[in-house]
């Protein structure tokens, strides 16, 4: 063993080593600058097998993620559609509020202006689309005052009927559009001088308007659109409540008397809160 790594042996030896180390030094640098055949056969296949995964993977990933996407946006969507809808029926209480104030101050306007009637406020509580423009159903009856044939009117003070039943807490009001009855309202029409009068019932012929019968042929001063309000001339409706305006005339084929139509002033399709005047100390009301 002495004699193999003594004198020249030893020096070549070292020699070698040295230059196996040099040589792999080079090989490194080569090979991190440029690749071999095999290995550049070996990458590029390594590259297209990639792109084949890679691509359905991205696919798929971005359809879940647009998934998730959609399914936050409808959750965000409910939530605001939840915001809206609280916010109209916010927007329908206010303005019903304030729909219902009205009346209501109309009422105590009214009731202010009109010291000659004694009046007992209510509400509309039912009413039948069989009996429309014929009747409906108040929340006051033999309780707060109220009789059988006592005048009802609306907020404004124009004339929406009478009581034709009453209960203890309630009360049937048949309205002057009504074409059943029997019975009709001594009626005037406001002209220049001496008011013409005439009887008002409900229309068969024009279904919610009126028609006032009798109006003699010599009045004078008679045209579209003057006022028709109670006579006075009955012992259930007081003198002066405002019953609508004349649309038309015609003629009822007897050559003294004719007729026309009448729109009620009253809006009688919204009907929420009534008046019923009750008579007065010394007024009798049948």
């Amino acid at each position: 063993m002495g004699k193999f790594f003594s004198g020249g042996r030893l020096f070549g030896l070292l020699a070698l080593i040295i230059l196996l180390v040099v040589v792999a030094g080079v090989s490194l640098r080569s090979r991190s600058t440029q690749l071999a055949l095999p290995e550049k056969w070996i990458h590029d296949t390594e590259s297209v097998v990639s792109g084949w995964v890679y691509e359905p993977v991205f696919q798929v990933d971005t359809f879940f993620s647009h998934l998730r996407d959609l399914q936050a946006l409808y959750e965000e969507n409910a939530q605001l559609q939840t915001l809206v809808n609280q916010d109209q029926g916010l927007r329908t209480e206010v303005y019903l509020e304030k729909q219902q104030n009205q009346i209501l101050k109309q009422m105590l306007q009214y009731k202010g202006k009109s010291p000659q009637f004694q009046l007992i406020a209510g509400d509309v509580t039912a009413r039948s689309p069989i009996s429309w423009n014929d009747e409906l159903t108040i929340s006051v009856g033999e309780k707060a005052g109220v009789s059988r044939n006592y005048p009802v009117i609306n907020q404004s003070g124009q004339l929406i009927g009478r009581v034709v039943a009453v209960a203890e807490y309630s009360s049937t009001v048949e309205l002057i559009t009504s074409s059943t009855t029997s019975d009709g309202v001594s009626a005037a029409i406001v002209i220049p001088g001496s008011p013409a009068y005439g009887v008002i019932q409900g229309s068969r012929a024009h279904v919610g308007f009126l028609t006032m019968q009798f109006i003699s042929q010599l009045a004078s001063g008679l045209k579209v659109g003057n006022q028709v309000v109670t006579s006075g001339l009955s012992d259930i409706y007081p003198k002066g409540i405002v019953i609508g305006n004349i649309t038309q005339f015609e003629s009822d084929g007897t050559g003294i008397t004719r007729s026309a139509v009448v729109k009620p002033a009253a809006n009688l399709n919204a009907l929420d809160y009534v008046f019923v005047i009750a008579p007065q100390p010394g007024q009798v009301l049948q």
